[in-house]
């Protein structure tokens, strides 16, 4: 279940008096640790709660919401840990993921075995330097399509991307010659767009697959590419534009798994507003800090810690006050304040995990996910 902004989620106390110290010795590290993974599973929640809709909408039950978006972000992150720990947040929500790390991760920290249950995982693809150095070479993109399809993986799905040079000669041209190939071959092959207004090359590329392949139309009354084929588009989808690829192709009489569509790090690093703005995450964004609250003095009396700056417009800087309570009502958390610890014990949803240098309790990824989605992954 996922927590409103000023619920507590992590809570610290020091268990050895001599070391009273080290609670606040250690806020400024885990500030730092935590604030970009949460923010990214919260993006990642919210671009699935998209995809949940618009494929309730259009697909069949039996499509995999889960593989429906994916993480292209690693390019653009800070570093490989910054990039690692985003990604493995943002598959809380789904399974594709470029950051391969991230996999390594997940299994290290959460308990999962990437052989033997669904933890995350990437797909084939071709890069610029592949498609124009083979261009570079014979002087046309066919003959690369050819050999993918038939004799580097002949037997694997994998994306190509397609706009080196010209895309839409390559769509409307190439493919129909290799119509033969791509529907013999042991996979999908992904045509993916990677410039332009991603809204109108995905949704058109869509149409123009249809128009060459055809396919089917789905229990739900929508069209769906023939299974060798559909469309990708890499990164640049903000949830914006996620929405509005999924609108276009359901006015269109198209189910939206006939696409792939990938998050890159502008979109987990960045908000679009409803003008059109664009605003960077920070911990401030969804309100992540990290304060003291209560402390008691030599004979154990209670002291109550808060802070409420005069100048803070809306209370955004307020911190509660002592001891907290996690509270659960009607599937939502709140919070009650004011606490001494001996109070806080009784009834919080706050569970104890690590406790004198060792872990108590471990949640594992797909207690996690299955928290996260009400068991519906």
């Amino acid at each position: 279940m996922r927590s409103n902004i000023k619920v507590p989620q992590i809570e610290i106390s020091n268990t050895v008096p001599e070391f009273v110290w080290l609670v606040n010795s250690i806020e400024t590290m885990l500030s730092c640790i935590m604030w970009h993974t949460q923010v990214s599973a919260e993006v990642g929640y919210r671009y699935r709660q998209i995809t949940n809709k618009y494929a309730d909408l259009t697909c069949d039950d039996s499509v995999v919401r889960a593989k429906l978006l994916g993480d292209f972000s690693m390019r653009g992150q800070e570093s490989v840990e910054s990039a690692t720990k985003s990604s493995a947040a943002f598959c809380l929500s789904f399974l594709n993921t470029a950051t391969v790390p991230a996999i390594l991760w997940l299994e290290r920290h959460y308990g999962c075995n990437a052989k033997t249950e669904p933890v995350a995982f990437g797909a084939l693809s071709t890069e610029h330097s592949v498609m124009c150095s083979n261009f570079s070479v014979d002087g046309d993109e066919r003959t690369h399509l050819k050999r993918l399809l038939t004799e580097i993986y002949p037997n694997s799905s994998f994306s190509v991307v397609s706009d080196s040079y010209d895309y839409w000669n390559l769509v409307e041209n190439i493919l129909p010659t290799l119509k033969e190939e791509i529907i013999a071959h042991n996979g999908c092959i992904s045509i993916r767009g990677d410039s332009g207004d991603p809204v109108q090359i995905v949704t058109e590329t869509v149409y123009k697959l249809w128009d060459i392949f055809g396919g089917t139309v789905n229990s739900k009354g929508y069209k769906v590419l023939d299974p060798h084929i559909k469309a990708i588009y890499g990164d640049s989808i903000t949830p914006q534009r996620c929405e509005s690829i999924y609108d276009t192709l359901m006015k269109s009489g198209f189910a939206i798994n006939n696409v792939a569509l990938g998050v890159g790090s502008f979109s987990l690093q960045c908000l679009e507003t409803s003008d059109g703005q664009f605003s960077p995450f920070t911990r401030d964004t969804f309100g992540i800090a990290v304060k003291a609250t209560y402390a008691e003095d030599e004979n154990g009396n209670p002291i109550m810690i808060f802070k409420n700056p005069k100048t803070d417009d809306g209370n955004f800087k307020r911190s509660q006050r002592g001891c907290c309570r996690v509270i659960e009502k009607d599937g939502e958390f709140s919070f009650e304040d004011g606490l001494t610890w001996a109070e806080a014990q009784n009834n919080n949803c706050l569970l104890t995990v690590f406790e004198d240098g060792r872990f108590v309790q471990r949640f594992t990824l797909s207690e996690i996910r299955n928290n996260l989605h009400l068991g519906n992954f």
